[in-house]
């Protein structure tokens, strides 16, 4: 296969990654809160004791945001940093999953599973679906 080839086939397998990533906790959070009938709360703004629902529009723009700032970090990783990019990109990928895990007071215990769950959901397709695209480097 040569590098164009290759290039191509990685940023298509990327972009499949990219949309499941997206689509995974979208889904989840309409299982939880229309099948399930479980009501996601999270606070009106950072520090509010004011809860809102969570709607599906947050959760798209955050998996969205996540996918491209995961993507583009692997890409300059891969670029510039050799053979650890793998190592540091997952590194760094589990480190701000783990970060950014619903801790923040006046969540209630069910919140944070559900949140923690669909928060899960979108890590693990991204972080092993990129893993899987990352070129080989010998």
């Amino acid at each position: 296969m040569t590098t164009t080839q290759a290039r191509s086939t990685r940023r298509r397998d990327r972009a499949v990654v990219a949309v499941t990533a997206v689509a995974t906790p979208v889904v989840l959070w309409a299982l939880i809160t229309y099948a399930f009938g479980f009501d996601i709360t999270v606070p009106e703004s950072f520090g509010s004791p004011t809860r809102t629902p969570l709607e599906p529009v947050p959760v798209i723009a955050t998996a969205i945001a996540a996918v491209l700032a995961g993507w583009a970090f692997l890409a300059l990783l891969e670029r510039f940093a050799g053979r650890r990019a793998l190592t540091i990109w997952t590194t760094v990928a589990v480190v701000v999953f783990l970060g950014t895990l619903p801790y923040m007071p006046g969540f209630t215990v069910a919140e944070r599973l559900l949140l923690g769950l669909v928060h899960l959901s979108l890590a693990l397709v991204l972080i092993l679906g990129l893993r899987r695209t990352a070129r080989a480097r010998h």
